[in-house]
Parts: structure tokens; sequence; C-alpha cells
């Protein structure tokens, strides 16, 4: 499938590779080990919100919010963005037909600040949350974790930047001659795009750390109240780089569903040029609507106009991306291995959180639901729901190329349907908890609203059968991996035809099905 597969090798070589297929293995391992840690975190805050009542399994609150707090960042920092890069390693320089990335050295640095990042955030266990907001991380927050906290995400701020200026170098300028850019596949039009939003928005947001840091350290005052500063300033450049951070964690995965649906189609993608404009504008959009995370901070109603148009500008490029898949699928011999299964309910389940996020652009729904577990449903939705299932879709794909064998399709299957039952479960039900006021991060509720204690038991079982398929999906990549029966590296999905071509090969990529 791919010339530089090469034989089972020692474990140190690999770890002090700078070959691209190698960086991109170790991403990919790193990030889930993460998304297995992070999940366990998750199992504890839903099992302890089962039943109201305090010290029910997390002993206080401060625990509590420590556990949110690691929780949220190693989900998205140390799963979603490694997990990306770990593909995009693995998958862009092939599809451009170059021999590695453009700067080797410099992806085994990115790579290897990840775990370093990590090990401060989860040796600190701050009690911030992972939005860190003013004032309390500036004068509350207790020392060393909230500094600890602050070290390691700037430290995983700057192996994002160097990897996503590594992916621009080398798609922009190691493509082969005999490539344009309009004929790139779609998964490297995905890593440009969110390459060249990290390298705009990332900065932002390491400021405002350095800002933070400062605050805390009384030579400064930029967020502190007391002293004449703004936690509101802090929103501000938080959701700057946040805001377009969302489409950073979505689009790799939108563009696996390019690479994946097309060829389980068997046939072509029906419009290349629709996803590269869909990207471009997503990408655009992203900066243009940070402000509706705000919307209840005092902002003057022509500000929040703007921003809601702005929100409201993301559907119709959105829609082009689904309607893309469904008119590809339209008449295709489709054939519904674990990769397709994933990406199709990715699909559903991307249509769904979309539709709640339109809802609460309107600014009289956003005043109810602001702050409540509304919030994390839908946010939640987009991350398990279009995220994950695209992650773990590409996951099986590229087993093959990582393993040399193959997983099993049978239990995949059970994943997928616990997978997707858990999924729904869980965050429709929070969508209902948020309506019936819950507010989000809270350690314990009242016993007296028998509802809320209802629905939080519903989600809380959702989150049990969630955690459920991913033990399967962990049990699979082990046991697979070495037992597994042997790939057929040209064709392992028995899809008829070569799915990549050896860099110096003219045959460009994706010629047919």
């Amino acid at each position: 499938m791919v010339l530089e597969l090469q034989k089972p090798r020692p474990v140190w070589q690999i770890m002090f590779s700078t070959h691209h297929t190698d960086v991109g293995y170790l991403y990919t391992v790193t990030s889930l080990a993460f998304l297995f840690m992070g999940g366990v975190l998750a199992m504890l805050i839903r099992t302890h919100l089962f039943f109201p009542g305090q010290g029910v399994l997390i002993s206080d609150s401060v625990t509590f919010n420590r556990i949110f707090t690691v929780h949220g960042t190693t989900m998205l920092f140390l799963f979603a963005l490694p997990f990306a890069a770990g593909i995009g390693n693995y998958l862009v320089p092939i599809m451009v037909r170059y021999k590695d990335m453009a700067y080797p050295k410099l992806n085994a640095v990115a790579f290897w600040m990840v775990p370093v990042g990590g090990a401060l955030v989860w040796l600190g266990f701050s009690d911030t949350t992972w939005v860190a907001y003013a004032p309390y991380s500036v004068i509350r927050a207790p020392g060393p974790a909230a500094d600890m906290w602050i070290f390691g995400l700037k430290i995983l701020g700057v192996s994002s930047i160097l990897s996503s200026i590594n992916f621009i170098v080398t798609i922009l300028k190691c493509k082969h001659p005999d490539l344009p850019l309009s004929k790139v596949p779609l998964f490297a039009w995905s890593m440009l795009t969110v390459s060249l939003m990290t390298v705009v928005a990332m900065p932002t947001f390491a400021a405002s750390l350095v800002m933070m840091l400062t605050d805390r350290l009384g030579v400064s005052g930029f967020f502190n109240p007391s002293l004449g500063g703004d936690p509101i300033a802090y929103l501000h450049l938080f959701w700057f780089t946040f805001h377009p951070e969302v489409y950073i964690f979505l689009l790799p995965a939108i563009g696996m569903m390019y690479e994946i649906i097309p060829r389980f189609s068997r046939k072509p993608l029906f419009s290349t040029g629709s996803g590269i404009f869909a990207f471009v504008m997503l990408g655009l959009i992203g900066f243009a609507s940070w402000g509706h995370h705000m919307f209840s901070t005092g902002m003057d109603f022509t500000t929040k106009t703007v921003f809601m148009i702005g929100t409201l500008a993301a559907v119709p490029a959105s829609g082009m991306h689904v309607f893309n898949f469904l008119a590809t699928m339209w008449g295709g011999r489709i054939r519904f291995a674990a990769p397709m299964k994933f990406m199709v309910g990715g699909i559903a389940l991307f249509f769904s959180a979309g539709a709640g996020g339109v809802l609460n652009t309107a600014m009289p729904l956003d005043f109810i639901t602001h702050g409540t577990y509304w919030v994390v449903g839908h946010m939640h939705l987009f991350l398990t729901g279009t995220i994950a299932f695209g992650f773990v879709g590409m996951m099986y794909y590229i087993f093959p190329l990582f393993t040399g064998r193959m997983y099993s399709e049978k239990w995949a299957s059970i994943q997928f349907i616990l997978m997707m039952w858990g999924t729904v479960q869980v965050f429709f039900t929070q969508h209902i908890l948020g309506l019936e006021g819950m507010p989000r991060r809270v350690y314990d509720y009242p016993t007296d609203f028998t509802s809320w204690t209802q629905l939080n038991q519903i989600a809380t079982i959702g989150a049990w059968i969630l955690g459920v398929s991913f033990v399967i999906f962990l049990a699979q990549l082990i046991y697979c991996a070495m037992k597994g029966k042997e790939a057929n590296m040209d064709d392992p999905f028995g899809l008829g035809g070569k799915y990549y071509y050896p860099y110096q090969a003219k045959t460009p990529h994706h010629v047919g099905y």
C-alpha cells in the first residue's frame, strides 16, 4: 500500500526516527493513550453525578474541578490535535507525492513536545477548568498546579504551530510538480486549512497565557479587576483562538470522511471544488464568530447581531460537506466496513450537532441555555459524535498500514452500535438537562429536582455504554495488532485498485476506485 512500510523494528528505532510514517505512528499512539486516560476521568465525572449529594464518588468540589480541567484539556489538546497531526503526518506526504515532511527534524521535535506538555498538565492537575477564565485563574487558582497548566499549554501551543508550519510548507512547496493544488486530496486540504488557522489563532492564546502568568506573579494586572484589569478581555483573547479551534478540531475529521467515503462508495467524489471552497469558507468564518460565546457578557445589540450573522454563515459551508458526502454515496456500490460505518454515523451526528448550534445562535435562546448542560451536550455532539467517530473510523482504515494486520469486523460493528447508542443517549439527554436549567460544571445538584436526577442517571448510563464501546476499541487495537489476520497490503478492504502510490510515481492520487 505504501512504499515506506517496513518490517517490524525495535521500538527505540521508531521513537527516534524522523520519517513521517514513524512520527505519524508516534503521534497516533500517544493521542490514543491520552484518549483513554481522559475517558477514565469522564467516567468518574458522570458516575459521580448519577445521584445528587456531595461525596458520592468524588470527595469535594475542588477535586471535581481538577478532574474536569484535566479531562477537558486532555481530550482537546492531547487527543484531538495530536491524532489529526498523526494521520496527517502519515498520509499528507504520500498524497502530495513527496518523500517526507518538509522539515523532518522539526516534525519530530513538535511531536516530543506533546508528552512533555501532557506531563505538566497531568502532574499539576489544575482546578482552573480547561477555559481558565479570569479572574479566578489569576487570583484564586492554587499554584503550582495552575502554573504547570499554563506552561503545559504553552508547550502544546508551540508544538501545534511548528507542526502547522511543516504541513503548510509540505503541501504548498513540496507537492509533485505534476499535481496541481486543485487535485490535491481533500484530506490534505483539510490539514492545510487547519494549519493556516492554527498559525493565525494560536499566538493570541499564547499571549493570553503569558499575561495570565504575569498577573499571577503580581507583575501585571491585565485581567485582575482590583488592579484595573478586565476579565472580559481574557474572554475575547481566549475565544478568538478557541472558536477557530473548534474548526481546527473538526475539519481533519471531515477530511478523513472525504478520504474514506468515496473509496468505500466505489465512485469518485461528487464535487472536489465545493469541498475545497467549504474548507476555505469555514477557515475564514471561524474568525468571524468568536463573540457568540459571549452574548451574555453585556455586548451591545449591534455587535451581537454581527457575530450571530457570522455564526450562521458557517451553515451553508457545513451543508456543502454533508451534501457532498450524500451525493457521493448516492448510487455507489457501498461497502459498509467499519471505517464507512463510523463515517456515516459521524455525518448523522454532525447534522444533529449543527442543528443545535443553529438554534443556539439565536440570541433569545442563547440567553436561556448559556452556561447550562445544553452547551455541554452541543459541544460533545461535535467532539464525540463527529470528531471521535471520524477518528475511530480512520483508525480502522489505517490500521493495516500501521500493523500489517486486519481488525475484527464483528467487534468493530459491535463497537459502532454501542458507541452510537451511548453518544445519543448521553448527549441528547444533556440538551434536555440544559433546557431544564441545570448549570454546567457543577459538583452537585439539588435532590428536590427529580427530573434532574432522572436525566443525569439516563446520561450516566449512556456514558457507561460509550465507555464499554471504547474498551472494545482498545482491546481490538491491542489484540488484532498482535494476532489479527494478515492484511492484503495493496487492497486490505477488497475495494479494487491500489489505494496509494509511491511518491515517485506520475500516476495522480485517486485516479479511480
